[in-house]
């Protein structure tokens, strides 16, 4: 008995999965909203991307809020007298002074103790800028064609 009904079981649930037919009921329409449907879980977020590609600039409404700035005081009484906000106050770059304040380290000991008699860290440190050696490697670039045949004759690039 219980081969009879597992066999029956089994040739139910094979009917049940045959009945269902992959037919395509898109498949002669050019309508992309049908295709979507039946094909794309995420139909209303692709088709919410479509609207916002074919979004003109005409139908986008700017709304700009100004929010008023309440200070519960007069401002003008802490101004100078023709104060103007707008006005270009011109402001010179070169004028600016730029301190380094250069904080002391505190090592909490004496590092002369640890170092040789005499000893100069900036000793033998002197930079000659003519002792600097600046060398520049070109490379060969191969472009897989001869760029001669494409430029003008008696082209040079170097000419002014």
């Amino acid at each position: 008995m219980k081969n009879v009904a597992l066999l029956l079981s089994t040739i139910l649930i094979s009917l049940s999965l045959f009945s269902f037919s992959g037919k395509d009921k898109c498949l002669n329409s050019d309508d992309i909203e049908c295709y979507l449907e039946s094909h794309n879980p995420f139909a209303e977020g692709l088709l919410l991307d479509e609207e916002v590609r074919n979004l003109s600039l005409n139908e986008i409404n700017l709304i700009e809020v100004e929010e008023e700035i309440v200070l519960n005081f007069d401002p003008t009484t802490y101004l100078p007298l023709d104060f103007n906000a707008y006005k270009v106050n011109g402001l010179n770059l070169d004028e600016i002074v730029v301190e380094d304040i250069e904080e002391e380290i505190v090592l909490g000991f004496d590092p002369a103790q640890y170092l040789p008699i005499g000893f100069n860290a900036y000793e033998g440190m002197e930079l000659d800028l003519k002792d600097i050696v600046v060398e520049e490697i070109e490379e060969e670039i191969n472009l897989g064609f001869e760029v001669m045949n494409y430029l003008p004759k008696g082209f040079d690039a170097y000419a002014k």
